[in-house]
Parts: structure tokens; C-alpha cells; sequence
């Protein structure tokens, strides 16, 4: 797996609230930036 540590809350967040739009509300980032930091998680 190719992620980096600051992947892992993101993806964390994601989890938790099962929505990208709400978990990007949370984090205080776009919910295009979050979609883009998950596509490179894997």
C-alpha cells in the first residue's frame, strides 16, 4: 500500500461518517480534495 500519514484521518473520517461531503465538512477540506486523497489511498 502506497498511503501517507496524512491519508489516514482522512480515510478515518470517511469511515466514521460513511459520506465523503460530511466528512470533508469536518476535516475543513473541499470534498473534491478528500475524493482525490482516498483514489490515492489504495
Amino acid at each position: 500500500m502506497n498511503y501517507t500519514l496524512n491519508q489516514l484521518p482522512i480515510f478515518l473520517k470517511v469511515t466514521q461518517k460513511e459520506s465523503v461531503t460530511k466528512a470533508s465538512g469536518e476535516l475543513y477540506f473541499s470534498q473534491p480534495a478528500v475524493s482525490i486523497q482516498l483514489k490515492k489511498f489504495h
